[in-house]
């Protein structure tokens, strides 16, 4: 009996070895791989096809919206684009919504006024235009910082007199499904999708979710009486947009670097996923243009773009990608854009209309106004 003991030990030991060795790969195999996937070891060179001009903006124009042309406008009104604008280095200082007017070029900013009892810390917003009626309605994810997320909706009109819009709020929605919303895609005049870009819980949580690269991310359905979950199980859900014929939602996975496709059923608006385009970086704001081509802003360094976050002197490198359908209906990834960080940190968006481009991004007070050669356009490796 003491024999089989003296033998169980040397085995028990090898068994330990053994598994802390399988461990330890383990850990260093899953550091790698965040470590690649976070695009660590990835370069991005500068390039544009055409030429861009550098226009002092609000701090934070991390998201636009396009006002639409030709019918779906509204007579007089100048073409452009309403930005959302917050200072995400002081986060308490109150945001705002800019009309970015691109009758001439470089354009120029002006603030829209809002109802003084409206705080607005704005993040993803939206543009949905009746069909009937040509009505606007602008949707504005709104980080209220003493109470819960909520969406404010407002209908856009013309300045009486001026070719500039006039915002008139219509009421603020709420739901505690709100989680931390990031990005926003209207439906209707009051219906949405919406993007938590993070699960439930204090900020040590999402930090820990970021880290394992956890898959707590959800989209929400609002239908203009309630919200439910319609999509979850999602890596750091970011921006989202609707086709222009209404069956398919986009949704941007920023640490998959993916851009994930969804069946909507209209009626319902539940989604069904059903497929995946790999990007050459974590996808930001999804926007669509008047030929239904997707432009992507994307983030090629994770850890880059964390640096800048926590220091304004850090660089961050930026993408803005085309997606488009051929005739066979093949989704071809191009690069209009990309910078180490030199021209604009951090992009989040990339607003195309008639061979301009505008580009915001997350923290800096710049605005990108590029002028875009379509066939200049170079193919985007994944």
């Amino acid at each position: 009996m003491p024999r089989k003991r003296r033998e169980e030990k040397p085995l028990q030991r090898r068994l330990m070895r053994f598994w802390w060795r399988f461990l330890a790969i383990a850990l260093v195999f899953f550091v790698g791989y965040t470590i690649w996937l976070g695009g660590a070891y990835r370069s991005t060179e500068a390039f544009t096809a055409g030429q861009c001009e550098a226009v002092p903006a609000p701090p934070g124009p991390e998201d636009m919206a396009l006002l639409p042309d030709g019918a779906s406008s509204i007579p007089g009104l100048a073409p452009g684009a309403i930005v959302s604008s917050q200072d995400r280095r002081n986060r308490d200082a109150p945001g705002g919504l800019y009309f970015y007017d691109m009758s001439s070029r470089p354009g120029s900013f002006t603030k829209l006024e809002l109802p003084a009892s409206l705080v607005l810390h704005p993040h993803g917003i939206s543009l949905f235009t009746a069909a009937d009626t040509g009505q606007m309605f602008l949707h504005v994810i709104n980080h209220r910082s003493t109470e819960r997320h909520t969406v404010e909706i407002f209908t856009v009109q013309r300045t009486a007199g001026m070719p500039l819009p006039v915002l008139r709020h219509r009421g603020s929605v709420s739901s505690d499904l709100f989680v931390h919303p990031n990005g926003i895609a209207a439906a209707g005049p009051e219906s949405f999708y919406l993007t938590n870009d993070r699960g439930p819980g204090p900020r040590w949580m999402h930090m820990v979710e970021n880290l394992l690269q956890l898959s707590r991310s959800t989209v929400v359905y609002h239908d203009g009486r309630g919200a439910r979950v319609v999509a979850e199980d999602i890596a750091f859900a970011n921006g989202i947009e609707i086709s222009a014929d209404g069956g398919t939602v986009l949704v941007g996975s920023t640490q998959w670097r993916m851009l994930l496709a969804f069946t909507r059923e209209p009626q319902t608006g539940m989604l069904l996923r059903s497929g995946s385009l790999s990007l050459p970086g974590g996808a930001d704001n999804i926007r669509r243009d008047a030929n239904g081509d997707l432009w992507v802003a994307a983030h090629p360094n994770a850890f880059a773009f964390i640096g800048h976050a926590m220091d304004a002197e850090k660089e961050s490198p930026s993408m803005i990608l085309r997606l488009a359908r051929d005739s066979r209906g093949v989704v071809h990834t191009e690069e209009a854009f990309g910078d180490p960080g030199t021209l604009i940190s951090g992009a989040s968006v990339g607003l195309y209309r008639q061979g301009r481009l505008l580009i915001g991004s997350v923290f800096q007070p710049t605005v990108l106004d590029c002028l875009i050669d379509g066939t200049k356009l170079r193919a985007s490796d994944s």
